[in-house]
């Protein structure tokens, strides 16, 4: 009897070793599809953290392009603008004498006139009558004499105006009064 018993207690210990192997191979099993489905989710995680960076440069950029798109637009309008705005004006340059002497500057003059036919109209009085300002290429050596030969030819007693514009070497000069000094 105690042989019966010592048998079926080895019996059913070995039963019980039996399906706890059995289980420990599941449980096995299971650990290591968990641990590929963890993989599996750390590389889907890293490829989504990836495709959000990449997404927000992106927004970024398109950002970016947009505001440039925004400024450059303003800018172009800006410059039709001022395009418009040069085309209305009056850029002749008119060369009031072609004579000139070696030691001769270019000076850029303005004259203004108070009436209104241009310096090109014909008659006697045709001169006097035009108003705006018209630009002249003036040579002479310095400034004085460069107002002195635009008088000559259009004098402040007949109501013209004249200023330079600009001095020698092309920077704006401050202009001079109508009335030419003797040089």
């Amino acid at each position: 009897m105690i042989t019966t018993y010592i048998l079926s207690f080895f019996t059913g210990y070995l039963g019980v070793l039996m399906g706890l192997r059995l289980a420990l191979d599941k449980i096995a099993v299971a650990r290591h599809v968990v641990n590929g489905l963890q993989r599996d989710r750390a590389r889907q995680v890293a490829a989504i953290r990836e495709s959000a960076k990449g997404c927000r440069t992106a927004k970024r950029k398109a950002a970016d392009s947009d505001l440039l798109v925004d400024r450059l637009t303003a800018e172009a309008a800006k410059l039709e603008e001022k395009l418009k705005s040069i085309r209305k004006s009056d850029n002749r340059l008119v060369v009031l004498d072609e004579r000139r002497l070696p030691e001769d500057h270019r000076w850029i003059v303005v004259i203004s006139g108070g009436g209104g036919a241009l310096p090109e109209a014909t008659g006697e009085e045709g001169n006097e009558n035009w108003s705006g300002n018209l630009r002249f290429l003036v040579w002479a050596t310095t400034m004085e004499r460069a107002v002195k030969k635009a008088a000559t030819r259009f004098p402040p007693s007949r109501g013209f105006k004249i200023e330079v514009a600009t001095a020698p070497n092309g920077t704006p000069s401050g202009g001079t009064p109508s009335q030419p000094t003797a040089a």
